[in-house]
Protein backbone atom coordinates (compact mmCIF):
# COMPACT_ATOMS: atom_id res chain seq x y z
CA UNK A 1 0.00 0.00 0.00
CA UNK A 2 2.85 2.37 0.69
CA UNK A 3 4.10 1.97 -2.82
CA UNK A 4 0.76 3.18 -4.26
CA UNK A 5 0.16 6.78 -5.03
CA UNK A 6 -2.46 8.73 -3.15
CA UNK A 7 -4.70 8.83 -6.16
CA UNK A 8 -4.78 5.08 -6.52
CA UNK A 9 -5.34 4.77 -2.86
CA UNK A 10 -8.37 7.00 -3.04
CA UNK A 11 -9.68 5.05 -6.05
CA UNK A 12 -9.11 1.78 -4.30
CA UNK A 13 -10.92 2.85 -1.20
CA UNK A 14 -13.74 4.28 -3.28
CA UNK A 15 -14.02 1.03 -5.20
CA UNK A 16 -14.11 -1.01 -2.04
CA UNK A 17 -16.78 1.31 -0.68
CA UNK A 18 -18.86 0.95 -3.83
CA UNK A 19 -18.44 -2.75 -3.89
CA UNK A 20 -19.52 -2.97 -0.29
CA UNK A 21 -22.47 -0.72 -0.91
CA UNK A 22 -23.53 -2.72 -3.92
CA UNK A 23 -23.15 -5.89 -1.97
CA UNK A 24 -25.39 -4.58 0.77
CA UNK A 25 -27.88 -3.31 -1.71
CA UNK A 26 -27.76 -6.58 -3.49
CA UNK A 27 -28.28 -8.60 -0.32
CA UNK A 28 -31.16 -6.38 0.65
CA UNK A 29 -32.98 -6.64 -2.68
CA UNK A 30 -32.31 -10.33 -3.34
CA UNK A 31 -34.49 -11.77 -0.59
CA UNK A 32 -37.55 -9.89 -1.84
CA UNK A 33 -37.22 -11.26 -5.35
CA UNK A 34 -36.54 -14.78 -4.16
CA UNK A 35 -39.51 -14.72 -1.79
CA UNK A 36 -41.97 -13.78 -4.49
CA UNK A 37 -40.66 -16.33 -6.95
CA UNK A 38 -40.01 -19.31 -4.72
CA UNK A 39 -43.08 -19.23 -2.44
CA UNK A 40 -46.01 -18.51 -4.77
CA UNK A 41 -45.06 -20.12 -8.06
CA UNK A 42 -42.97 -23.23 -7.50
CA UNK A 43 -44.05 -24.60 -4.11
CA UNK A 44 -47.75 -23.72 -4.08
CA UNK A 45 -48.76 -24.25 -7.66
CA UNK A 46 -46.52 -27.00 -8.95
CA UNK A 47 -45.17 -28.99 -6.04
CA UNK A 48 -47.97 -28.91 -3.47
CA UNK A 49 -51.30 -29.19 -5.37
CA UNK A 50 -50.34 -31.53 -8.13
CA UNK A 51 -49.10 -34.36 -5.91
CA UNK A 52 -51.98 -33.84 -3.52
CA UNK A 53 -54.64 -34.25 -6.19
CA UNK A 54 -52.97 -37.14 -7.95
CA UNK A 55 -51.69 -39.17 -5.06
CA UNK A 56 -54.58 -38.87 -2.58
CA UNK A 57 -57.78 -39.18 -4.63
CA UNK A 58 -56.78 -41.74 -7.20
CA UNK A 59 -55.64 -44.44 -4.80
CA UNK A 60 -58.53 -43.72 -2.46
CA UNK A 61 -61.19 -44.12 -5.14
CA UNK A 62 -59.64 -47.09 -6.83
CA UNK A 63 -58.38 -49.12 -3.93
CA UNK A 64 -61.12 -48.62 -1.35
CA UNK A 65 -64.36 -48.97 -3.35
CA UNK A 66 -63.30 -51.67 -5.69
CA UNK A 67 -62.12 -53.99 -2.95
CA UNK A 68 -65.06 -53.19 -0.72
CA UNK A 69 -67.73 -53.96 -3.33
CA UNK A 70 -66.06 -57.04 -4.68
CA UNK A 71 -64.95 -58.69 -1.49
CA UNK A 72 -67.95 -58.01 0.76
CA UNK A 73 -71.09 -58.41 -1.37
CA UNK A 74 -70.14 -61.24 -3.67
CA UNK A 75 -69.24 -63.78 -1.00
CA UNK A 76 -72.19 -62.70 1.15
CA UNK A 77 -74.82 -63.24 -1.55
CA UNK A 78 -73.36 -66.47 -2.83
CA UNK A 79 -72.55 -68.16 0.43
CA UNK A 80 -75.62 -67.22 2.48
CA UNK A 81 -78.66 -67.49 0.17
CA UNK A 82 -77.78 -70.41 -2.02
CA UNK A 83 -77.11 -72.93 0.75
CA UNK A 84 -80.05 -71.61 2.77
CA UNK A 85 -82.64 -72.11 0.01
CA UNK A 86 -81.31 -75.46 -1.11
CA UNK A 87 -80.71 -77.05 2.26
CA UNK A 88 -83.82 -75.88 4.14
CA UNK A 89 -86.74 -75.99 1.72
CA UNK A 90 -85.98 -79.01 -0.39
CA UNK A 91 -85.56 -81.51 2.45
CA UNK A 92 -88.51 -80.00 4.30
CA UNK A 93 -90.96 -80.41 1.41
CA UNK A 94 -89.75 -83.85 0.45
CA UNK A 95 -89.49 -85.37 3.88
CA UNK A 96 -92.65 -83.96 5.47
CA UNK A 97 -95.39 -83.96 2.83
CA UNK A 98 -94.72 -87.08 0.83
CA UNK A 99 -94.59 -89.52 3.73
CA UNK A 100 -97.54 -87.77 5.36
CA UNK A 101 -99.83 -88.08 2.34
CA UNK A 102 -98.81 -91.61 1.55
CA UNK A 103 -99.00 -93.01 5.03
CA UNK A 104 -102.12 -91.25 6.28
CA UNK A 105 -104.62 -90.90 3.45
CA UNK A 106 -104.18 -94.05 1.45
CA UNK A 107 -104.51 -96.48 4.34
CA UNK A 108 -107.40 -94.41 5.71
CA UNK A 109 -109.47 -94.64 2.51
CA UNK A 110 -108.71 -98.30 1.98
CA UNK A 111 -109.52 -99.28 5.54
CA UNK A 112 -112.82 -97.40 5.65
CA UNK A 113 -114.26 -99.18 2.62
CA UNK A 114 -112.88 -102.65 3.17
CA UNK A 115 -113.51 -103.10 6.89
CA UNK A 116 -116.73 -104.92 7.73
CA UNK A 117 -119.58 -102.81 9.03
CA UNK A 118 -120.83 -103.37 12.58
CA UNK A 119 -123.13 -106.35 13.07
CA UNK A 120 -126.58 -105.26 11.88
CA UNK A 121 -129.64 -105.47 14.07
CA UNK A 122 -133.36 -105.05 13.50
CA UNK A 123 -134.98 -101.79 14.56
CA UNK A 124 -138.13 -101.86 16.69
CA UNK A 125 -139.78 -99.10 14.64
CA UNK A 126 -139.77 -97.77 11.05
CA UNK A 127 -137.45 -94.95 9.94
CA UNK A 128 -136.89 -93.19 6.59
CA UNK A 129 -134.38 -95.27 4.58
CA UNK A 130 -131.46 -93.66 2.77
CA UNK A 131 -131.95 -93.15 -0.97
CA UNK A 132 -129.66 -95.11 -3.27
CA UNK A 133 -128.79 -94.73 -6.96
CA UNK A 134 -128.90 -97.97 -8.96
CA UNK A 135 -128.17 -98.50 -12.67
CA UNK A 136 -128.24 -101.49 -15.04
CA UNK A 137 -126.27 -101.37 -18.31
CA UNK A 138 -125.82 -103.78 -21.19
CA UNK A 139 -122.44 -102.70 -22.59
CA UNK A 140 -123.16 -99.09 -23.63
CA UNK A 141 -126.96 -99.29 -23.34
CA UNK A 142 -128.64 -98.30 -20.06
CA UNK A 143 -131.95 -100.06 -19.45
CA UNK A 144 -132.71 -99.25 -15.78
CA UNK A 145 -132.03 -96.17 -13.66
CA UNK A 146 -133.50 -95.98 -10.18
CA UNK A 147 -133.36 -93.77 -7.12
CA UNK A 148 -135.17 -95.12 -4.06
CA UNK A 149 -135.03 -95.94 -0.41
CA UNK A 150 -135.81 -99.53 0.65
CA UNK A 151 -136.99 -100.85 4.01
CA UNK A 152 -137.98 -104.38 5.04
CA UNK A 153 -140.84 -104.91 7.49
CA UNK A 154 -140.34 -108.25 9.22
CA UNK A 155 -142.32 -110.30 11.73
CA UNK A 156 -140.81 -112.88 14.06
CA UNK A 157 -142.43 -116.00 15.44
CA UNK A 158 -144.28 -113.96 18.07
CA UNK A 159 -145.76 -111.65 15.40
CA UNK A 160 -143.65 -108.76 16.62
CA UNK A 161 -142.71 -106.36 13.83
CA UNK A 162 -139.12 -105.27 13.26
CA UNK A 163 -137.56 -103.15 10.54
CA UNK A 164 -134.36 -103.18 8.48
CA UNK A 165 -133.14 -100.39 6.16
CA UNK A 166 -131.04 -101.21 3.10
CA UNK A 167 -127.79 -99.18 3.10
CA UNK A 168 -126.82 -98.06 -0.44
CA UNK A 169 -123.09 -97.79 0.38
CA UNK A 170 -123.04 -101.51 1.23
CA UNK A 171 -125.20 -102.53 -1.75
CA UNK A 172 -124.20 -103.43 -5.33
CA UNK A 173 -126.46 -103.32 -8.39
CA UNK A 174 -126.44 -105.80 -11.29
CA UNK A 175 -128.95 -106.98 -13.86
CA UNK A 176 -129.77 -107.72 -17.46
CA UNK A 177 -131.35 -105.78 -20.31
CA UNK A 178 -133.84 -106.98 -22.93
CA UNK A 179 -136.31 -105.49 -25.37
CA UNK A 180 -139.37 -106.48 -23.34
CA UNK A 181 -137.90 -107.57 -20.03
CA UNK A 182 -135.17 -106.23 -17.73
CA UNK A 183 -134.20 -106.96 -14.16
CA UNK A 184 -132.38 -105.27 -11.28
CA UNK A 185 -130.59 -107.34 -8.63
CA UNK A 186 -129.49 -105.58 -5.44
CA UNK A 187 -127.01 -107.52 -3.32
CA UNK A 188 -125.97 -106.74 0.27
CA UNK A 189 -124.36 -108.77 3.04
CA UNK A 190 -127.74 -109.81 4.55
CA UNK A 191 -129.45 -110.86 1.30
CA UNK A 192 -130.83 -109.78 -2.08
CA UNK A 193 -133.73 -107.84 -3.60
CA UNK A 194 -134.73 -108.70 -7.16
CA UNK A 195 -136.95 -106.53 -9.42
CA UNK A 196 -138.37 -107.64 -12.79
CA UNK A 197 -139.53 -104.93 -15.25
CA UNK A 198 -141.83 -105.73 -18.18
CA UNK A 199 -142.78 -103.59 -21.20
CA UNK A 200 -146.01 -104.14 -23.14
CA UNK A 201 -148.50 -102.00 -25.07
CA UNK A 202 -146.29 -98.90 -24.84
CA UNK A 203 -146.17 -99.01 -21.03
CA UNK A 204 -143.77 -100.61 -18.57
CA UNK A 205 -144.04 -101.57 -14.89
CA UNK A 206 -142.56 -103.64 -12.07
CA UNK A 207 -144.02 -107.09 -12.54
CA UNK A 208 -142.22 -109.08 -9.85
CA UNK A 209 -140.28 -108.55 -6.60
CA UNK A 210 -138.34 -111.26 -4.75
CA UNK A 211 -136.48 -110.85 -1.44
CA UNK A 212 -134.14 -113.14 0.48
CA UNK A 213 -133.02 -111.88 3.86
CA UNK A 214 -131.06 -113.57 6.65
CA UNK A 215 -129.72 -112.27 9.96
CA UNK A 216 -127.88 -114.55 12.35
CA UNK A 217 -129.27 -112.80 15.42
CA UNK A 218 -132.87 -112.67 14.13
CA UNK A 219 -133.65 -115.38 11.57
CA UNK A 220 -134.30 -115.90 7.86
CA UNK A 221 -137.03 -114.51 5.59
CA UNK A 222 -137.85 -114.92 1.89
CA UNK A 223 -140.82 -114.13 -0.30
CA UNK A 224 -142.02 -113.22 -3.81
CA UNK A 225 -144.75 -111.01 -5.20
CA UNK A 226 -145.63 -111.40 -8.89
CA UNK A 227 -148.05 -109.95 -11.49
CA UNK A 228 -147.91 -106.64 -9.66
CA UNK A 229 -148.04 -104.11 -12.51
CA UNK A 230 -146.52 -101.73 -9.99
CA UNK A 231 -145.69 -98.11 -11.01
CA UNK A 232 -147.07 -98.51 -14.53
CA UNK A 233 -145.70 -95.71 -16.77
CA UNK A 234 -145.69 -94.78 -20.46
CA UNK A 235 -142.53 -95.87 -22.28
CA UNK A 236 -139.90 -93.16 -22.58
CA UNK A 237 -141.07 -91.51 -19.33
CA UNK A 238 -139.76 -91.74 -15.78
CA UNK A 239 -142.04 -92.13 -12.78
CA UNK A 240 -141.76 -90.33 -9.46
CA UNK A 241 -143.54 -91.61 -6.39
CA UNK A 242 -143.46 -90.63 -2.73
CA UNK A 243 -146.34 -92.80 -1.62
CA UNK A 244 -145.39 -96.14 -3.13
CA UNK A 245 -147.64 -98.91 -1.81
CA UNK A 246 -146.05 -101.53 0.40
CA UNK A 247 -145.29 -104.77 -1.45
CA UNK A 248 -146.36 -107.84 0.50
CA UNK A 249 -143.87 -110.65 -0.16
CA UNK A 250 -144.97 -113.17 2.47
CA UNK A 251 -147.13 -113.34 5.57
CA UNK A 252 -144.17 -112.19 7.68
CA UNK A 253 -142.37 -109.86 5.27
CA UNK A 254 -143.14 -106.66 3.31
CA UNK A 255 -141.02 -104.29 1.24
CA UNK A 256 -141.50 -100.54 1.67
CA UNK A 257 -140.29 -98.32 -1.21
CA UNK A 258 -139.92 -94.59 -0.53
CA UNK A 259 -139.03 -91.47 -2.56
CA UNK A 260 -138.92 -93.49 -5.76
CA UNK A 261 -137.81 -92.16 -9.12
CA UNK A 262 -137.11 -94.77 -11.79
CA UNK A 263 -137.25 -95.62 -15.46
CA UNK A 264 -136.84 -98.82 -17.44
CA UNK A 265 -136.33 -99.12 -21.22
CA UNK A 266 -135.98 -96.30 -23.77
CA UNK A 267 -133.42 -94.40 -21.70
CA UNK A 268 -131.49 -91.72 -23.57
CA UNK A 269 -127.97 -90.65 -22.55
CA UNK A 270 -128.24 -92.72 -19.37
CA UNK A 271 -130.58 -90.21 -17.71
CA UNK A 272 -134.25 -89.98 -16.74
CA UNK A 273 -136.86 -89.00 -19.31
CA UNK A 274 -139.84 -86.69 -18.75
CA UNK A 275 -141.32 -87.18 -15.30
CA UNK A 276 -144.80 -88.44 -14.46
CA UNK A 277 -146.51 -88.81 -11.09
CA UNK A 278 -147.38 -92.31 -9.91
CA UNK A 279 -150.96 -93.44 -9.33
CA UNK A 280 -150.72 -93.61 -5.51
CA UNK A 281 -149.57 -89.97 -5.44
CA UNK A 282 -152.38 -88.95 -7.76
CA UNK A 283 -154.84 -90.67 -5.45
CA UNK A 284 -153.39 -88.78 -2.50
CA UNK A 285 -154.16 -85.58 -4.37
CA UNK A 286 -157.51 -86.57 -5.89
CA UNK A 287 -159.13 -87.88 -2.71
CA UNK A 288 -158.81 -84.63 -0.73
CA UNK A 289 -159.91 -82.64 -3.77
CA UNK A 290 -162.93 -84.92 -4.22
CA UNK A 291 -163.89 -84.58 -0.56
CA UNK A 292 -163.60 -80.80 -0.76
CA UNK A 293 -165.75 -80.68 -3.88
CA UNK A 294 -168.37 -82.88 -2.25
CA UNK A 295 -168.54 -80.59 0.77
CA UNK A 296 -168.89 -77.52 -1.45
CA UNK A 297 -171.64 -79.23 -3.45
CA UNK A 298 -173.51 -80.15 -0.26
CA UNK A 299 -173.34 -76.55 0.94
CA UNK A 300 -174.71 -75.30 -2.38
CA UNK A 301 -177.60 -77.78 -2.24
CA UNK A 302 -178.51 -76.67 1.27
CA UNK A 303 -178.48 -73.01 0.21
CA UNK A 304 -180.66 -73.77 -2.81
CA UNK A 305 -183.21 -75.64 -0.71
CA UNK A 306 -183.28 -72.78 1.79
CA UNK A 307 -183.91 -70.18 -0.95
CA UNK A 308 -186.70 -72.23 -2.53
CA UNK A 309 -188.43 -72.71 0.83
CA UNK A 310 -188.20 -69.00 1.55
CA UNK A 311 -189.69 -68.09 -1.83
CA UNK A 312 -192.71 -70.35 -1.21
CA UNK A 313 -193.39 -68.67 2.08
CA UNK A 314 -193.32 -65.25 0.47
CA UNK A 315 -195.84 -66.41 -2.20
CA UNK A 316 -198.27 -67.66 0.45
CA UNK A 317 -198.26 -64.30 2.26
CA UNK A 318 -199.16 -62.42 -0.93
CA UNK A 319 -202.31 -64.54 -1.63
CA UNK A 320 -203.77 -63.74 1.78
Amino acid sequence: MSHLSPIWSVLLISGIFLVDTCAKASSTAEPTVLLNTTTQAPPNTTTTHAPSNTTTHAPSNTTTHALSNTTTHAPSNTTTHAPSNTTTHAPSNTTTHVPSNTTTHVPSNTTAHTTAKPSPTLAPGPSPPENGNYTVKNKTVTCIVAQMGLELELENSTKKKNYFNIEPKHTTANGTCGDKKANLLLTFSEGTIYFVFVKESKVYYINEVTVNFSLASAGHWNGTASKLKLLSTDEGYSVKCKNTPTVKLANNMQLVMSNVKLQAFDIKNGDFGKETVCYPDRNKILVPVGVALAIVGLILIILLVFLLARRRRMSGYEQI
